[in-house]
């Protein structure tokens, strides 16, 4: 047995290694008498579900907030035997971002989620209640090594959860890469290991206490655990991929971005991503370049930058083929590349959706799937994603979920009655401003989103004029939604956040009180999506539930049941807020779930 001890503000901290099978009878005793754990693996990488390219379990670590046992895993079955035990006998685990110990405990120690799920405290959820603010934002972040730092000990933080960084430069590997070679027994590892139990336990007992009451006694805790089980199943199925598809776009993508390239190197341009040398031949062409880059140490003045605003502002055919080239590399790698490298050996991708995420808790979806970023409107990408064989995509989403949770909660008269009544909302604000429709529907649709005049005189491409006049009549149409927003913005600069509907608060960083409507509607309409993932998985729904995207669902269904389905599934979906109803509507494809949008563009 090792031991290795730490002290946490004259605290100290036992970190006890087992080394033989002869040490776990210690463990066994220890396990006995902690029924509630903090729980941590250490593995190879990310790719939980990669087990044929090599993923796997290193370490194993259980503890409390004074002692933690590290387990090794990797060396043999009777260690892994031991971590499953104790994840069974356990009454209580925390964990920091818990759903990705459960795919690790489920495929390398064969202790599946449904089991893990119910016992488990999140210690990333629960610090989302607490303060959902990133680092950027002025918040204690949502990262281990961020709470940590936060919360506990700025010295930990560095000495301890920093100390990756150190050890992959001893290593002279990249981080991303130290973690399948480091040596299992190095003792630096092994303290960055053993501290993880010990810090979720210790950060979960600070920072449960400090979750509003409010958050409480509307159940969000729960609620937020049950969500996150319900995509991790998500995640485990995957979504089914067609190789040849990808590998055929690869190479059309390929082809296209060394097409430009060729034009670009006409113009004496080796490299369309050398800034330099961009830079040089715009010069010799004499254009001026005006937009510079943030100062520095070694640029003090900044650098002429060559982003795509600037690109894009150029007339000259060089600018052109350097933005096609780039634009065909970054779909290439992005999306394609990105699905056939993360594909496992029943040609599926797993995405990672964080069902707890942005400020206002809205989810995400980042990964081998990053569909957030795929065109909008647009099947290219998604034709990549297929149903099972004998079923066809559905996909399911609000109608204007959010300007009808806006409706609902500001008990507006007249938008409660366009929407009650069928009547069209986005002529209704044109008309009072003497508009097209078009203006008036980004009128609509800006005002929950935050946005003003300027935004809308740009995104519409009117006058600023018109785009006033159009805000001004939306205020004068709406006159409850007004009220709604002053209320919101009272609430913001008196107490420095909002509650929502469902009791969650939200920081509203003071002197932009004006996006606290912005924050409200949005939280509300993201919880309208999770109560529907949660209400579908209690009827059944979600073995045939592939992604969640805002406010869209997207289905594998049996090809003879998907009408029956589809149906059934939109009625469970769809929510009444205050007498307005939020309706889902469902549509049918093929097998491809870009067949989905081929449809909707062939009805307009």
């Amino acid at each position: 047995m090792q031991v290795i001890t730490y002290k946490i503000r004259r605290q100290t901290v036992r970190i006890s290694v087992v080394e033989t099978v002869m040490d776990l009878w210690d463990f066994i005793d220890w396990v006995e008498a902690n029924p509630v754990m903090g729980f941590d693996t250490e593995t190879t990488g990310l790719n939980w579900w990669d087990s044929d390219r090599g993923f796997r379990i290193r370490l194993a670590q259980f503890g409390n907030a004074h002692e933690s046992w590290v387990l090794p895993a990797e060396l043999s079955q009777e260690f892994r035997e031991a971590a499953a035990w104790a994840l069974r006998k356990a009454d209580r685990l925390i964990a920091h971002n818990g759903t990705f110990d459960q795919h690790v405990s489920e495929h390398c120690l064969g202790v599946p989620l449904e089991e893990l799920a119910p016992k488990t405290l999140c210690t990333k959820i629960t610090a989302h209640l607490v303060d959902p603010r990133q680092v950027k934002e002025q918040g204690p972040g949502l990262k281990l090594e961020e709470l940590t730092k936060f919360y506990i000990s700025p010295e930990l933080a560095d000495e301890v959860k920093g100390s990756m960084t150190r050890i992959a430069q001893r290593y002279k590997v990249k981080k991303e890469d130290i973690w399948p070679v480091v040596r299992l027994f190095d003792e630096e590892y092994l303290l960055y290991a053993g501290m993880d139990p010990v810090l979720a336990y210790r950060l979960f007992h600070i920072l449960y206490p400090l979750i509003p009451l409010r958050s409480r006694r509307k159940g969000l805790f729960s609620w937020e655990h049950r969500l996150a089980h319900i995509t991790a199943k998500m995640e485990r199925t995957g979504y089914l991929l067609d190789p040849q598809y990808a590998e055929a776009r690869i190479a059309e993508l390929k082809a296209e971005q060394e097409q430009w390239e060729s034009v670009a190197l006409q113009y004496g341009v080796e490299n369309v991503n050398s800034n330099a040398q961009l830079i040089d031949a715009f010069a010799g062409f004499g254009i001026k370049l005006t937009k510079r880059t943030k100062p520095s140490k070694n640029h003090p003045r900044g650098q002429p930058a060559m982003d795509d605003e600037v690109l894009s502002s150029i007339e000259h055919p060089l600018a052109d083929a350097v933005m096609r080239a780039k634009k065909a590399g970054k779909w290439r790698k992005t999306w394609f590349e990105r699905a056939l490298n993360g594909m496992d050996s029943r040609n599926r991708v797993h995405a990672s959706i964080n069902s707890l995420q942005a400020i206002t808790a809205r989810m995400s979806i980042t990964g081998t799937v990053p569909a957030q970023t795929f065109p909008a409107g647009d099947g290219y990408v998604r034709h990549m994603f297929i149903a099972e064989d004998g079923h066809v995509t559905v996909c399911i989403d609000f109608g204007n979920m959010e300007l009808r949770f806006l409706a609902a909660e500001s008990g507006d008269p007249v938008m409660v009655d366009a929407f009650v009544h069928g009547k069209d909302l986005h002529q209704i604000t044109a008309d009072a401003a003497e508009v097209p429709r078009k203006t008036g529907k980004m009128a609509n649709f800006l005002t929950v989103f935050g946005g003003g005049p300027k935004a809308l005189a740009e995104q519409a491409g009117v006058p600023y004029s018109v785009a006033k006049r159009t805000i001004d009549a939306f205020g004068s149409t709406y006159k409850m939604v007004g009220e709604l927003a002053k209320r919101l913005m009272a609430e913001a600069r008196k107490t420095g956040f909002i509650f929502t509907v469902t009791g969650r608060r939200i920081p509203v960083e003071y002197g932009r009180a004006y996006a606290a409507l912005n924050y409200y509607i949005q939280s509300g309409s993201r919880d309208i999506t999770a109560r529907a993932l949660i209400a579908l998985d209690a009827a059944g729904y979600t073995p045939f539930m592939r992604l969640v995207i805002h406010d869209e669902i997207v289905f594998s269904f049996p090809k003879e049941r998907a009408a029956e389905l589809a149906e059934k599934a939109a009625r469970i979906m769809e929510f009444t807020v205050k007498g307005v109803l939020v309706p889902a509507e469902a549509e049918i494809g093929d097998q491809s779930w870009g067949s989905v949008l081929d449809l909707e563009e062939s009805k307009h």
